[in-house]
């Protein structure tokens, strides 16, 4: 069976198991509907890059879609010095990794200048993976977690890099934050930001991201939810 096809039959075995379609599926990627319908109308597998993506949400590897044998992603990590006896059991699997996509940039007016700001498309209602729950979050029944997409907040966050919300706590001045988006003052989230919050009124919120380096302001009516981004020591427990 030549590369494409195997290709195909791999995609629609994981599709099935997740439930998740082509639109799905495609929207994850690259924030648009149409990769995987095209790919099958030309008869073509998605560029390295799209193709990469597309395993890392599948819980796969690119060599397994494309026929190797390595079914799951493999870790960077070794561990060199044997097993390591942990006492405590961890928690069960649980913490919900909801769906992003990279939407691309939009001109935020901001006093006298426009302002290029990095937004994510978001998918609050498909769930990519559950992953263990930290200790930390045992009470906290909405926290969730999300793949972070493009570079603006990198060193801080880079692609593919996960962030870890609970609720519960409100945001303070100098926190990274998720802001949840609607349009024209319908209830559904169109957008999120991944920022750094740096100044909140009633009627806006000031936000920082870093690459390229900007602040600019946000209508608060806009804003449906604003969540902190938990630091790792939150995480831990510290």
């Amino acid at each position: 069976m030549e590369k494409t096809a195997i290709f195909f039959e791999r995609l629609d075995q994981k599709l099935a198991e997740t439930g998740k379609s082509d639109r799905a599926i495609s929207m994850l990627v690259t924030g648009k509907p149409d990769l995987i319908r095209d790919s099958r109308r030309k008869s073509s597998i998605p560029s390295s890059g799209n193709l990469q993506k597309l395993a890392q949400i599948l819980q796969v590897s690119t060599d397994w879609l494309l026929g190797g044998d390595i079914v799951d992603i493999p870790s960077e990590a070794l561990v060199r010095d044997g097993p390591l006896d942990f006492k405590a059991q961890p928690p069960r699997a649980d913490l919900p990794v909801l769906g992003t996509a990279h939407g691309g940039t939009v001109v935020i007016l901001s006093g006298d200048d426009d302002t290029e700001v990095e937004q994510t498309l978001f998918e609050p209602t498909t769930v990519i993976r559950y992953i263990m729950r930290p200790r930390s979050l045992t009470g906290s029944k909405d926290a969730y977690a999300i793949y972070v997409e493009g570079e603006s907040m990198y060193p801080r966050f880079g692609p593919g890099e996960m962030a870890v919300v609970d609720p519960r706590v409100p945001p303070r001045i100098g926190d990274d934050v998720i802001v949840q988006l609607s349009e024209n003052g319908n209830d559904e989230i169109t957008a999120i930001l991944i920022k750094r919050l740096v100044r909140r009124s009633a009627s806006f919120l000031e936000l920082e991201q870093f690459n390229p380096a900007a602040r600019f302001r946000i209508d608060a009516a806009r804003v449906k939810r604003l969540h902190r981004i938990c630091p790792a020591g939150d995480l831990l427990g510290g």
